[in-house]
């Protein structure tokens, strides 16, 4: 019997123990997982001929999303306009321009805070503007709490500064603008027998290098001498198309005809013979910050009845840039059908004197670069 008590206090004492130890267990309760934090993306779009057209977008889902409303409201304001700066995460945009309609007068830039953004745009357009004062000032943030801050595209080092020589402000790029300055929109010719016509019946036109507009981008547009004259006006406000007077003014800057032009092209692009003489002017050293580029020449066919892509662009390895200024009289094409017309100055280079540049009397038909000066 004392055997069989001890036993059984034994088996109550450990049915006691682990009761116990269970009731200290401590109850398991699920911790929900962190919700993953989502990126938000911002954009900034602008006309790059016009930088007073503008639009932004901040707080969207994806990054198409920000591109395409920014895009969308500048071009509810009026303007060509294209995508200079993405980003994601938390942070701020600024942008600056200069007071009024100023063509590439802008700037903008991306930090923590709107002010630091602020700044960076500041900066960004007074080397634009050869020190004229950034009144006009936007901005956007994306919400905080998000994810860092990211840039995801800026295209800051694709539209440089211009350039002053002598006394002289020229853009470093060939126009590439739309429409006139009054918003009405300049034709695009995307056949050569569109640009014929168009030249033809003497209608202001433009075209790609070979009717390819991603040639845009590094070339610009050639615009006919039609496009040029047009009251309506080609070059931005405050801008205007250099008369033949300032280009020779610009070769006696540059050391004389003989040798402005090695200052004046850009260091690649024109070792490529041109399609017609397989001749070429040679790369050049850029000395003058103009980079002038070999965007070719389209010709209007006024010659030349049959309208074909090998008889517009023959100089595909060469360029011309239009003056302002008219050379008379009046001439007639008998053979082509064209009517009166007067022949424009266009500045250029030789192709058999490399560093040879010059300007001359060329048919309103053609299509060639533009570059600007500042008024």
């Amino acid at each position: 019997m004392i055997i069989k008590r001890t036993l059984l206090i034994t088996m109550l004492a450990l049915a006691t123990s682990v009761g116990y130890a269970q009731k200290k267990q401590p109850s398991k309760t699920a911790v929900p997982a962190k919700a993953a934090v989502k990126a938000k993306y911002g954009a900034l779009a602008i006309d790059r001929s016009n930088g007073f057209y503008y639009g932004w977008s901040f707080d969207q889902a994806s990054l198409a999303e920000a591109e395409n409303r920014a895009v969308e409201e500048c071009k509810r304001r009026g303007g060509n306009c294209t995508v200079v700066l993405s980003y994601s995460g938390t942070g701020c945009a600024a942008y600056r321009t200069i007071d009024g309609n100023v063509g590439t007068a802008f700037g903008w830039g991306i930090a923590a805070t709107k002010e630091q953004a602020d700044a960076i745009a500041t900066k960004e357009c007074l080397k634009r503007s050869n020190g004229a004062p950034a009144q006009n000032f936007v901005w956007s943030c994306n919400s905080a709490n998000g994810t860092a801050l990211k840039e995801i595209y800026n295209a800051s080092d694709e539209i440089e500064a211009p350039v002053k020589v002598g006394n002289q402000i020229w853009s470093n790029r060939n126009l590439e603008v739309s429409t006139f300055r009054n918003g009405d929109v300049i034709p695009e010719a995307k056949t050569p027998a569109e640009w014929q016509q168009y030249c033809k019946n003497n209608k202001p036109a433009y075209v790609y290098l070979n009717f390819d507009p991603k040639n845009g981008k590094k070339y610009g547009k050639l615009y006919n001498f039609h496009a040029v004259m047009d009251p309506r006006g080609l070059a931005p406000k405050g801008w205007h198309v250099p008369s033949k007077q300032e280009y020779e003014t610009l070769m006696a800057t540059l050391g004389g005809k003989y040798e402005a032009g090695k200052k004046i092209r850009g260091k690649t692009g024109w070792d490529l013979p041109d399609k017609k003489y397989g001749e070429y002017a040679g790369n050049g050293t850029n000395e003058s910050g103009l980079n002038f580029l070999p965007g070719g020449r389209a010709w209007g066919n006024e010659y030349d009845k049959e309208p074909n892509a090998a008889s517009v662009f023959n100089y595909y390895g060469d360029g011309q840039w239009w003056t302002s200024t008219i050379d008379g009289p009046s001439r007639y094409n008998e053979n082509s059908g064209y009517g009166y017309y007067n022949n424009g100055f266009a500045f250029g280079f030789s192709s058999y004197k490399k560093n040879l540049t010059g300007v001359g009397s060329e048919s309103p038909q053609r299509g060639f670069s533009v570059r600007v000066v500042k008024n």
